[in-house]
Formats: C-alpha cells, structure tokens, sequence
C-alpha cells in the first residue's frame, strides 16, 4: 500500500513517523511510504522498498542463472508435476 498523507498512514495502523524503517531502521520522518502486504506488518520508505526489490530480483535472477562457472542446481519442469497432479486427479474420480 502506497501511503501520502497522515490520513492513508492513521488508517493503515501506523500511529507515527517514528516508527523504524524495515529496510533502512531509519525514523519513517516524511511521505510516501510503502507497506507490504503479507501476513508481517512492514513500512518502507519508498527508496528503501525500490532497494529491497531491486536485490529480490537480483537475487532470484542470480540463483536461477548463476554466474560462471557455477552451473544451474536445477531446472524447473512443471510437465511431471502436471502430469502427476492430472494422474491424482483421474484416480479420485
């Protein structure tokens, strides 16, 4: 959730700007500021939330292409785990 103002930031539950950051542990001290919305409870200023997201992708990139000269651990096939499912599914009919 993308909040501007005191209003958007009281209705989200955040009572102040004091508040740490999730990323950064800096006080939340000026709009906008970004929550996530899993089942934990974090505020983002909106750099430190880019940041975090940029090192998600950079992270997942790294581990399903890894750089040389490591090779891949594995490799995705979702046609055996569909297969297996359909096969399940046929046999609880």
């Amino acid at each position: 959730m993308l909040i501007f103002n005191d209003e958007q930031r009281l209705r989200a539950g955040i009572r102040s700007l004091s508040k740490p950051c999730s990323y950064c542990s800096k006080a939340l001290s000026e709009y906008p500021l970004i929550m996530n919305d899993d089942a934990g409870f974090a505020v983002f200023h909106a750099a430190c939330a880019a940041a975090l997201a940029t090192e998600i992708i950079v992270d997942l990139y790294t581990f399903f292409r890894p750089p040389a000269p490591y090779h891949r651990l594995f490799v995705l096939d979702t046609t055996q785990a569909a297969r297996e499912h359909l096969a399940e599914c046929e046999r609880k009919e």
